[in-house]
């Protein structure tokens, strides 16, 4: 039996950069038919990351500058993981290659550089794949399955939460993330997206939206072991209560100092015929209560969704999930499309819509008003 090409693939970051590399071997070994990945080059910020990057993750070869990776005519697919603000310069440069791309959310810094972004490609007839990963959690797609099926009926309202304690320390320094040129916001560019994918999703894109950020800690140490502080730019909080075209309203929230928390996602949905909720926290069950019951017989079931991965038989639909799992079904979905020449989902496109709503939450949090959704893409 002949063994199949592996796909050669090029790593631009090696921060969340290292949880791709993993997700990027494993996904042979878990999706029957698929091809091998060869890491070949990592672009690194430094020499010294770069070396770690090939003892640890086996890559061949790193360099410096990103742009001779995607010179590179020994690479398949190219990985953009790095900070908001070189989405736009890697994206607008790989786009011209002939390389499969698959980028870390969000799109782009903004919504001008995202419409930029999106332009290119399709003038080019490009596309890439986002990196929305909880699309792809078993409990997710259950509850998309039941959305689609009408099985809850006429959505009244949502709420969507992203809570994360990974900033509460006032010593901890947020580096990047606090420079509002550089994030293009706080949790409203780092978690919300998320969210904001979600929604769109699994129900409809927000029409209207009004939005509230709040900045607690306003000064931290300008680097690890600083002692120089300096000033935060970007949102620890944001709450966000959006309506859509059907009607339906609801809330997206989203915060980096809660207390208790770790990662806790929440999706909750309800209809006229049903509801669903699901945690992230709690990822092998998606909750349903069915709005045709008694008032006897009322009350959320619990339905067991763990390693329902499908094409996957390793490790078995009866395993706990666990998170990595998320990020090696978004590179197994996006090796079979890129294999079989179809369109990704989520793809730029669906980054844009994402970018519009974080757009419209920032310009609402700044002139404290209802903001609509643009009538027309650029």
């Amino acid at each position: 039996m002949t063994r199949p090409e592996p796909i050669r693939a090029g790593l631009i970051g090696y921060g969340i950069g290292k949880v791709y590399a993993v997700a990027l071997r494993s996904a042979a070994l878990y999706y029957a038919g698929l091809p091998p990945v060869k890491l070949v080059a990592v672009a690194t910020s430094s020499a010294a990351s770069g070396k770690h990057a090939i003892e640890e993750a086996g890559f061949e070869r790193y360099t410096t500058d990103y742009r001779e990776l995607l010179a590179s005519d020994d690479l398949d697919i190219v990985v953009i993981a790095t900070p908001h603000y070189l989405h736009r310069e890697m994206l607008l440069a790989a786009l011209p290659t002939s390389k499969a791309i698959y980028t870390d959310k969000p799109l782009a810094n903004n919504l001008s550089e995202a419409r930029e972004i999106v332009a290119m490609a399709r003038a080019l007839g490009r596309d890439a794949q986002l990196s929305f990963t909880l699309r792809y959690c078993p409990a997710v797609r259950y509850a998309r399955a039941l959305l689609q099926e009408g099985r809850l009926g006429e959505i009244y309202s949502f709420r969507l939460s992203y809570y994360r304690s990974s900033y509460r320390n006032p010593e901890k320094s947020l580096r990047w993330k606090g420079d509002m040129a550089k994030s293009g916001g706080g949790v409203l560019s780092d978690l919300v997206p998320h969210l904001a994918d979600l929604l769109a999703w699994l129900v409809e894109i927000p029409e209207r939206i009004v939005a509230q950020t709040r900045t607690f800690i306003r000064e931290r140490p300008a680097a690890k072991g600083s002692s120089e502080r300096i000033h935060v730019e970007t949102d620890d909080h944001v709450l966000i209560q959006a309506a859509l075209p059907g009607g339906a309203i609801g809330t997206i929230e989203a915060g980096r100092l809660i207390a208790g928390a770790i990662s806790n996602v929440t999706v909750e949905i309800y209809g006229s015929k049903g509801s669903v909720r699901w945690n992230l926290m709690d990822p092998n069950y998606l909750y349903a209560a069915d709005g045709s019951k008694t008032d006897g017989e009322l009350g959320w079931r619990q339905i067991p969704t763990v390693q329902d991965f499908p094409g996957a038989p390793i490790p078995g639909a009866d395993v706990p999930v666990g998170g990595m799992r998320f990020y090696i079904a978004a590179f197994a979905d996006f090796f079979t499309k890129m294999l079989a020449g179809q369109r990704y989902d989520p793809g730029l496109e669906q980054g844009l819509r994402v970018q519009e709503i974080i757009e419209m939450a920032a310009e609402s949090a700044r002139a404290g008003i209802w903001v609509a959704r643009p009538n027309e893409r650029n």
